[in-house]
C-alpha cells in the first residue's frame, strides 16, 4: 500500500472533467467512499481495496459522499500503485446544489491515467 499526494495537473485535470461533464464551470466534487456488499471490508475512498471486481466493481455500493475535495488533494492510498477513484459533483454552486453527475479517476502506476464521466465515457487519458 502506497500512499501518495496528487499532483496539481491530476487535480486540475479531474475538476475540469468534473465541470465538464456537469456542463458548470463551478462545482462542488466530493470524494466517495465505497463499501463491499458480499463482505465486511470497511469502505475506503480507493475501490480496488473493496472490490474483487475491478473492470467493473458492481459488488460495490455509495458507503458516503460526504467527503470533501481537500479529503482526495491531501493524499490518497494506493494498491500496488493502482487507484479507482469515484467523485460526485454537484453544481451549480450556491445554496441549492444538485446533483450533476459522477467522474471516476483511475491511477496506474502511481500516477492519473484516465478520467470517466459518468454519461461522457473516457473524458481524459494519459499520452
Amino acid at each position: 500500500m502506497t500512499r501518495i499526494k496528487p499532483t496539481r495537473e491530476e487535480c486540475r485535470i479531474i475538476r475540469n472533467c468534473a465541470e465538464r461533464s456537469a456542463g458548470y464551470r463551478k462545482v462542488e466534487i466530493c470524494p466517495s467512499t465505497k463499501c463491499n456488499l458480499k463482505y465486511d471490508r470497511g469502505a475506503h475512498f480507493n475501490i480496488l481495496f473493496v472490490t474483487d471486481e475491478p473492470t467493473n466493481w458492481n459488488d460495490t455500493d455509495l458507503a458516503d459522499n460526504a467527503y470533501e475535495w481537500k479529503d482526495f488533494t491531501k493524499g490518497i492510498e494506493l494498491k500496488d500503485g493502482a487507484g479507482i477513484f469515484d467523485f460526485y459533483v454537484y453544481g451549480p454552486m450556491g445554496h441549492w446544489k444538485e446533483l450533476q453527475t459522477n467522474v471516476t479517476a483511475y491511477y496506474d502506476g502511481g500516477k492519473l491515467v484516465r478520467v470517466d464521466g459518468t454519461c461522457d465515457g473516457t473524458m481524459w487519458k494519459a499520452a
